[in-house]
């Protein structure tokens, strides 16, 4: 709790504890310094009781000390402030007493306690310390029975009581006067204080809100400010009394006439009694909320109408008087200094945005050559520069002419399932790929211009540009907002802007992505190269050596290919090649990876898959392949085209990459000398090294250097790649 509302808290409580206690002190000790002057023949009103008043001091005195350290009950702003209240008034009381009754001229010091209790208390307080004052002069009456014959004893009781009554009222004035003042400086203390920790606008609105509402018991507390391109007045949030759906909905067109747009436009403020809300329909609240009583008052920065500040009641509370009128109007050109801050604050906090995420986005074309990578690192910034509760980057498949959703987020696991799982939307149905546009909807329930908004029922607005670099599209960029009006015009220039640089970024990306496809793979077929092949095999000899399951590696060339070559010319056998690699990626798995190997011969891994199993799988690729009627085939010795296989296994025949690649190669060397046109799998009682001269490796300045064909830069190479003919 802070410390203006009860003087609590660490450092907050010391002052107010100290104040109060050296008031008591003083308050005492000038009584008794005052009745001293009785010993100097200075007539007090009264036979004074010395004894008995130095006893009520020390007491007076002791209970001073108890409120200093039982501060947060025994105080005037204590849980126990009416009972402290009371010991205050009936001590002095008692004093009075003690020096002449009520013939003492000591009673003046009644005309004090109103006003500390106004001061504490407000006006109630001031009332409260006048009763007690009353209440306590009564007992002094009654008590006070030994009085001069000679002396006029109802008029010094009226004259008494009129004096308690009438400093009262006077009190009451004062307090009026220093309450407004404190209050006032209060307000413009506390917002001050948070706009100097805190100039975002949302601590700004909620401080003037928070703040105006409690001095002037207002429910509703609120602050519209002027969209000039809209020409509408906007509710803000946070609002106090309402909740965020409603201050969400209230919107006033600044020049149509009513109570509050009136008062805009006119810069005057306004209050609107309960006699006359009955009369006016107070917009935009009605009829959602019934207002019975409001002030309203125009807000004012560098001589521009920047909005409005409205409280309002309803009937359960007390209705607003012209002083709160009075208070708005003082307090308003504070409040406009401060949110015009706040406002300009959020412009530059916005520059800085943009600028730091569009520099973001241009070191992404520099430093991320992966496109999910710079997918993500798009999303990220829309998340963080736009109030937005979704957002996807849907990218142009030119082969289908379907868009495909690459990233999202903020979509539940069903609309993911159902829409964005797939290609789903055509791009001559999109409209901004139609119009090379940017499409902006503030509400999509009556904006009928892409029907594809409405397949998602919790979207209300809608921001979408395209994602392009020069004059090439490569898709779009979605965001969505549950709100009506979550976009303006700026955000519309700075999702274009942010587009573009992810359009570069994308060629840029794709670009180095088909560079770095094309120098794995093997441009004729387009199956891997002998590149590929070491980095994927060795990937694979790990995961079998770390988890112990079996890999399998089959060697495959075509059967005297260097005849086929002589007699058709290399287009023909470039033809062959193709249509191999087809049959090849079609009766493997997903999970087996087919490469070139050079000229005709091609290999395969086969991760998961034993020896025997991998002997089946080869035979059935060599019977697909002798079934498969090739161009010319006939001239092929035996009447077709076949193909001779070897296969080895890891861990029954090597412990290495390239020893597997070695024994496989030596079993489809002994498929060859036995008769082609076969599957042989590795058998270190008939595959030896010394049965062949040469040993194949993956690296090519390991193969024999004088072979043609290798590597296959381009076509098919010469005969069987020079180390196997016929």
């Amino acid at each position: 709790m802070k410390m203006y509302e009860n003087g609590y808290g660490a450092a907050g409580m010391y002052y107010p504890r100290r104040r109060e206690f050296l008031f008591r002190v003083v308050f005492a000790l000038t009584l008794l310094a005052i009745v001293q002057l009785d010993h100097f023949n200075v007539n007090l009103g009264g036979e004074i009781a010395f004894t008995s008043l130095y006893i009520l001091a020390g007491a007076y005195l002791a209970f001073s000390v108890l409120t200093y350290f039982f501060y947060e009950t025994l105080s005037l702003k204590g849980s126990l402030a009416w009972a402290v209240a009371m010991v205050d008034v009936f001590s002095l009381c008692a004093a009075v007493y003690l020096c002449g009754g009520i013939e003492s001229y000591l009673f003046l010091f009644f005309g004090i306690l109103p006003l500390i209790g106004g001061i504490y208390g407000g006006y109630k307080g001031a009332i409260y310390a006048c009763v007690l004052c009353l209440i306590g002069f009564t007992a002094i009456v009654i008590f006070d029975t030994q009085q001069p014959s000679a002396y006029n004893y109802s008029q010094a009781i009226a004259v008494r009581y009129a004096y308690i009554a009438g400093s009262t009222l006077l009190n009451i004035f004062i307090v009026d006067l220093v309450l407004k003042d404190r209050n006032r400086l209060k307000i413009f203390y506390e917002i001050s204080q948070s706009s100097s920790k805190s100039p975002a606008l949302y601590n700004v609105l909620k401080e003037i809100t928070q703040r105006m509402a409690e001095i002037l018991k207002a429910e509703v507390a609120l602050v519209f400010l002027h969209n000039e391109e809209a020409g509408t007045l906007e509710a803000q949030q946070p609002s106090l009394g309402l909740d965020f759906m409603s201050t969400a909905r209230l919107r006033l067109d600044a020049v149509a006439p009513g109570v509050l747009s009136n008062s805009f436009r006119n810069a005057k403020p306004v209050l609107v009694s309960r006699r006359l809300s009955k009369e006016v329909e107070i917009l935009p609240f009605a009829p959602d909320y019934n207002v019975f009583d409001m002030v309203a008052c125009p807000l004012v920065a560098r001589g521009k109408s920047i909005g409005l500040i409205v409280l309002a009641n309803k009937l359960n509370r007390r209705g607003f008087r012209r002083h709160n009128l009075t208070l708005t109007r003082l307090l308003a050109p504070h409040i406009s200094v401060f949110l015009d801050n706040a406002l300009l604050y959020r412009g530059s906090e916005e520059k800085v945005a943009q600028l730091t995420s569009l520099i973001r986005v241009v070191d992404a074309i520099n430093t991320v050559s992966n496109l999910d990578q710079l997918y993500n690192l798009a999303l990220d910034v829309i998340r963080g520069l736009f109030a937005v509760e979704k957002a996807l980057i849907n990218i142009i498949n030119y082969q289908n002419g379907l868009m495909e959703t690459v990233r999202s987020f903020g979509y539940s696991e069903e609309y993911v399932s159902r829409h964005l799982t797939q290609p789903f939307e055509s791009v001559n149905e999109c409209y901004v790929l139609r119009h090379d546009d940017t499409f902006v909807s503030m509400d999509v329930a009556t904006d009928v211009r892409c029907p594809n908004m409405l397949v998602d029922p919790e979207t209300r607005s809608v921001l979408c540009v395209p994602i392009r670099s020069g004059k090439k599209i490569y898709g779009i960029l979605h965001m969505a907002s549950r709100y009506q009006n979550a976009f303006d015009e700026e955000d519309a220039t700075l999702a274009n802007a942010i587009g573009e640089q992810i359009g570069m970024a994308v060629e840029s990306a794709q670009l180095f992505e088909e560079i770095s496809r094309l120098a794995i793979t093997d441009e004729l077929t387009g199956l891997y190269n002998i590149r590929h092949l070491k980095r994927v095999l060795g990937e694979e000899v790990k995961r079998s050596i770390r988890y112990s399951r079996p890999l399998s590696f089959i060697m495959l060339d075509i059967d005297w290919f260097k005849i086929y070559n002589d007699q058709h010319g290399h287009p023909r056998g470039d033809e062959v090649l193709r249509i191999l690699s087809g049959l090849l990626q079609q009766n493997t798995r997903d999970v087996d990876t087919v490469f070139r190997y050079g000229g005709e011969e091609f290999s395969v891994i086969i991760p998961e898959v034993g020896k025997q199993e991998a002997h089946a799988m080869a035979e059935r690729i060599r019977r697909v392949i002798q079934e498969h009627v090739f161009p010319y085939e006939d001239d092929q010795p035996g009447g077709n085209l076949t193909v001779s296989m070897g296969v080895a296994n890891l861990p029954d025949d090597a412990e290495e990459g390239d020893d597997l690649v070695e024994k496989a190669d030596e079993a489809l060397y002994r498929a060859k000398q036995t008769g082609r046109n076969r599957v042989c799998t590795y058998s270190p009682g008939e595959d030896t090294p010394g049965l062949h001269p040469g040993h194949p490796s993956l690296l090519w300045e390991e193969r024999d250097a004088d072979s043609p064909g290798y590597p296959p830069e381009s076509g098919n190479g010469l005969g069987d790649g020079g180390r196997r003919t016929g």
